[in-house]
Parts: structure tokens; sequence; C-alpha cells
């Protein structure tokens, strides 16, 4: 809604996508990166948000106490990924967010990079940024109900990622792409 009701419009498509099947290996994105509407080449990043709503909250598992209070994190949002393939895409987001929203990143869930949507796209050399507010105990749990949202935060995030995406939607040059897929280091498995 906010970029269509914006008189002014970035110079560039922008293209909004919702996938489904992540948890069974990522079906959704995958078949659109196998199968892109436009050319994956032309594509200059992938910015993807989820689980945007909630503050992140930390329980030990074995003891069951309480390590990172979600009242802890509420100013808090992980950027991941964002310089695997672009430090300019990186740098966008930083400086947007300082100049414009005031989030705290934390940069401790890089492990996630490898278990979400925009991992189909960094695979085919489009870099990408993932915002999350990340885990908490009702992480898929039928418990993780609509009135824990804090919906204010889930607006900021959005408002981070409209202005982001208008950036380098309107910028002279694409963000730079530093390295590929193939020179990104790849998680070893358990």
């Amino acid at each position: 809604r906010a970029f269509s009701k914006n008189p002014t419009k970035p110079r560039r498509s922008i293209l909004f996508m919702c996938f489904s099947g992540e948890e069974r290996g990522m079906i959704g994105s995958g078949y659109y990166a196998n199968n892109p509407v436009f050319p994956n080449e032309e594509m200059i990043a992938e910015l993807q948000m989820d689980m945007i709503g909630r503050n992140e909250e930390v329980v030990d598992r074995r003891s069951g106490e309480v390590t990172e209070k979600a009242e802890d994190n509420v100013n808090s949002l992980h950027l991941i990924g964002s310089k695997k393939l672009s430090e300019s895409l990186h740098n966008t987001c930083v400086a947007i967010n300082n100049a414009h929203i005031g989030f705290d990143f934390e940069y401790d869930e890089e492990d996630v990079f490898y278990r979400s949507d925009h991992v189909k796209f960094a695979q085919k050399d489009i870099p990408v940024a993932f915002f999350f507010t990340g885990f908490h105990p009702q992480y898929h749990r039928p418990d993780d109900t609509v009135e824990k949202i804090n919906f204010p935060k889930l607006a900021r995030v959005a408002k981070l990622v409209y202005s982001v995406a208008f950036e380098i939607g309107d910028a002279d040059q694409r963000p730079k792409r530093d390295r590929l897929w193939k020179d990104v280091p790849q998680r070893r498995r358990r």
C-alpha cells in the first residue's frame, strides 16, 4: 500500500512475493528462484521479512530459565545475510535504519540464513537482506497467537524494509555484489 499510495515511484520495478512450504524445504521460494517471472540476472536484491512481529525471548531448553527477556528486545532486530553477497546492500540497510528508524541491529542469528526463503535467491547470486525479530517460546506452536504480536514493532520493520526497497529501487546503481554464492562459506552440517 505504501508504494502504491506514494506519488513518487522508484525507477526500478518491485515485485512482492509470499511463499509457502518453507518448513518443507523452501518449496515456494525454490520454485520461484528456478522459474522467475523476470530473469534472476535483473533482480538487484531480495529483502526478506519473516517473523517480524514479536520480541525475541530466549529460554534455556534444559533449565527452562529465561536467558533473554522479551522486554529487553523491544527495539532489537536481526539483520541476517546482508553482508554475504553485498556489503553495499548491508550498508544501505544500516544507514537507513540509523537515519530514520533506529532499531538496535543484532547479528547473532546468522545460522538462520541457511534456513529461510531468501537463501534460494542468494544461491542464484542475488544479494539478500533478511529482517527477523528473533525466536520466542511459542515458535511453531499453536499458542503463538495474534495478541502476542507487537504491532508497532511490526510497522517499524515494514517502514525500514520499505525505505531500503525504495532506496535501492531508485538508486543510479544496483547494490554492488562483492561475491558469488560459491564463495560464501557454507554451513557445516551437525
